[in-house]
């Protein structure tokens, strides 16, 4: 049995995906890890954590993802299990109430392992800009000792969000052209090149 003495801060940050385009996919069944680490994961963490943290006034930091609200392509059942995470800690908040302080991170690309070059050029990703896991560590500490109850980084993801808010089907037109359709042109173009 696991005893802790006390518990002031529990931090979500497990993620893993597969890339790819959804009907494309040969067995959804193969995608199921990434649901069970990126939500469950967090999800079992924090049930066994929360009585602890309500007794010392903890606080839950959750890292989830710019994809749980900014659809891209090639990463759908990543997007979806982020969006999961997102909805469980917005509505954990109000079940605790000013018991646990809960603090939501929803960074774009991070250096990380998950988003190196093979894998973002797999999603046709690698023009995205990416920052740092040190910068974004800087910025999660800040905003959890400022008391925010969400953190959206770096900062230009906010301007996407508040299009993605006004004008959801022109960001779905762009993403669909830049994601979908530019790589299709750019392969028949290097097909033809090479006849």
């Amino acid at each position: 049995m696991w005893l802790w003495k006390d518990l002031d801060y529990l931090v979500n940050n497990a993620a893993i995906t597969t890339f790819g385009l959804f009907e494309d996919q040969t067995c959804v069944l193969d995608h199921a890890s990434v649901m069970d680490v990126n939500f469950w994961g967090s999800v079992y963490a924090t049930h066994f954590a929360l009585p602890h943290l309500r007794k010392y006034k903890g606080k839950i930091i959750t890292i989830c993802s710019c994809g749980g609200w900014f659809a891209t392509p090639r990463v759908s059942i990543y997007n979806a299990s982020k969006e999961a995470l997102l909805s469980f800690f917005e509505t954990l908040r109000i079940e605790v109430g000013s018991d646990v302080d809960i603090t939501v991170v929803t960074p774009g690309l991070v250096e990380t392992r998950l988003t190196n070059k093979e894998m973002l050029e797999e999603a046709n990703a690698q023009w995205v800009p990416k920052i740092s896991a040190k910068t974004c560590a800087k910025e999660i500490v800040s905003s959890i000792k400022r008391g925010d109850k969400y953190l959206t980084g770096p900062s230009w993801m906010k301007t996407i969000l508040l299009w993605k808010t006004l004008c959801p089907e022109i960001i779905n037109s762009v993403m669909n052209f830049v994601f979908i359709s530019w790589p299709k042109i750019l392969s028949k173009r290097r097909e033809i090149s090479q006849l």
